[in-house]
């Protein structure tokens, strides 16, 4: 199964406990069901308008504007979902003790990253030490969440 719903890493997922991973088992799945059913939904339009004959008219294209923009909040929504509920079950208090910076699982994972990011920036000069280091960190692979791979490539450039 592709995961989609979340922009976790392997790594990031291979450290989730068995019940995370189901859960982002099941949002992937309530996505896939949507986007299929997205499909569905525009054949039938499509048939519908053909049928009544206006088809060529922009009514379909309408439509499906339309139809797109309810499965894009549907699926922003489950996706909403699964990340508040890593956000709280990912924590862990020792990870408080083995990080350089504050660990607050309270905290949003924006504000997660300004303190992960700040911390980085500010300590280490050289790019690639900064980006060593943060490699090494085991604390932030799960504490920063779909943020990680984006900062983690961000130093990689730098």
């Amino acid at each position: 199964m592709v995961i989609d719903i979340i922009a976790y890493s392997d790594a990031q997922l291979a450290m989730l406990s068995p019940e995370q991973v189901i859960e982002v088992q099941r949002a992937q799945v309530k996505k896939n069901k949507l986007a299929i059913r997205l499909e569905e939904d525009k054949k039938e339009a499509k048939f519908r308008l053909i049928k009544n004959g206006v088809f060529r008219s922009p009514t379909y294209e309408k439509l499906c504007e339309r139809l797109q923009k309810s499965y894009e909040d549907e699926v922003e929504q489950i996706r909403q979902a699964l990340l508040f509920y890593l956000r709280f079950s990912l924590g862990d208090m020792n990870d408080a003790v083995d990080a350089p910076y504050l660990v607050d699982y309270s905290l949003t994972f924006e504000e997660r990253l300004e303190v992960v990011r700040n911390y980085y920036d500010t300590t280490y000069s050289s790019p690639t030490e900064k980006y060593s280091a943060f490699i090494d960190d085991k604390v932030a692979v799960k504490y920063l969440g779909e943020y990680y791979v984006a900062l983690r490539d961000y130093y990689l450039v730098e």
